[in-house]
């Protein structure tokens, strides 16, 4: 059973891959904190340590600011770090403008989702918000 979801490309390099999650996507709020939605999630517990990740693509002009960064998932009230990353390691291209980071997910707690019946919630692009604090 294979969970990866990669979100189609779109022709406006602007928006290069655009968010599900419009009520979400790179909007500035109150907290001055710009939240993105992944362009690409494996979750395969199964497999070993580091199979349970997201990939973001963030702006260039964050990139300074990037460790200012953290990653929520639904169901977990744990923060998790970002690294920024080469995107063909992971099957990623770049889309022009921007920059990949990865947050991963721990094993032992996916499987903990798995074994409560929600590991769907793991594989809803919907479900991990990446905040970046810009202030």
């Amino acid at each position: 059973m294979l969970t990866t979801i990669l979100l189609p490309r779109q022709k406006n390099m602007s928006n290069a891959y655009p968010s599900p999650c419009s009520t979400m996507s790179e909007k500035l709020n109150d907290s001055n904190n710009l939240q993105f939605h992944p362009l690409k999630i494996v979750a395969e517990p199964w497999r070993g340590e580091h199979n349970v990740y997201a990939i973001f693509a963030l702006p260039l002009q964050y990139q300074d600011i990037a460790d200012r960064s953290q990653l929520l998932v639904k169901g977990s009230d744990t923060p998790w770090n970002l690294t920024p990353i080469n995107g063909l390691k992971y099957g990623m291209t770049t889309p022009e403008g921007h920059f990949l980071v990865i947050g991963f997910f721990r094993t032992r707690l996916a499987l903990w989702y798995w074994a409560r019946g929600r590991f769907g919630d793991l594989q809803q692009p919907c479900n991990w918000t990446l905040h970046l604090f810009i202030k």
